[in-house]
């Protein structure tokens, strides 16, 4: 198992991509840390990894919060004695809603969850990584941070901010041993996805494929391979 006896804690693992990065990371062998605000849906995944033999635990998590953000990661270290890898996987968009007729209501949550919650956990669980000089940071981006989307203003907005800080930090964080990279995906087939789309369409890519990906910034990227993106989406 090519993560065996390494700590992960992913953000939003209570269902699609981040429930589906768990799951994969879980099978390599990995101690994961499921965090988020649904307790319920938290549950569901751990209960999937152990009764697949794999060791995890739920944690409720408000990335949007700092003392939630040290928190958990305080709890992560004080279980499990270390954080390996972390995944920002948490985000939430706004359907069908251009940047100039977002209200401000809809901009923070937007940002506060994708941008801001990114940057919190980070900057919880880097301090762990830097006293070891060694660690994993996956975050989630999008496709529309690296193309301009005309209908989800504030969540193309708050991609391409993914995109920049995790190219910033990875630049800071290179000398210390720690690698910063991130996933880009298109439109995915999730619940999520299918509140706006019911009918899905076949074209979208699985959160397993997400995981894939996941796991190979994880375990087999090359150790000079940060500050990049992978993007799986097409033309």
């Amino acid at each position: 198992m090519s993560l065996n006896g390494k700590v992960v804690l992913i953000t939003g693992a209570g269902r699609g991509i981040g429930r589906a990065i768990a799951l994969a990371f879980a099978g390599e062998g990995a101690r994961v840390a499921a965090t988020g605000r649904n307790m319920q849906r938290l549950a569901e995944t751990v209960d999937e990894i152990r009764a697949g033999g794999g060791t995890a635990a739920a944690f409720e998590l408000d990335v949007t919060n700092d003392e939630d953000a040290v928190g958990v990661a305080n709890q992560v270290a004080a279980n499990w004695g270390r954080i390996d890898i972390l995944v920002n996987n948490a985000g939430v968009i706004t359907y069908n809603t251009p940047v100039w007729a977002t209200t401000i209501e809809q901009w923070d949550q937007v940002m506060n969850t994708n941008l801001r919650g990114t940057f919190l956990v980070s900057r919880a669980v880097i301090p762990q990584m830097m006293q070891r000089q060694e660690g994993v940071i996956i975050n989630v981006g999008s496709s529309s941070g690296r193309q301009p989307d005309s209908d989800y203003g504030a969540y193309a907005t708050s991609k391409w901010g993914v995109v920049g800080y995790t190219a910033s930090l990875a630049h800071s964080l290179h000398p210390h041993g720690i690698r910063v990279n991130g996933i880009n995906p298109g439109w995915v087939d999730t619940d999520m996805a299918r509140e706006n789309c019911p009918r899905g369409n076949p074209e979208w890519i699985t959160g397993e494929q997400i995981a894939q990906a996941a796991l190979y910034l994880a375990t087999r990227a090359p150790n000079a391979m940060t500050g990049q993106f992978i993007d799986i989406f097409g033309v």
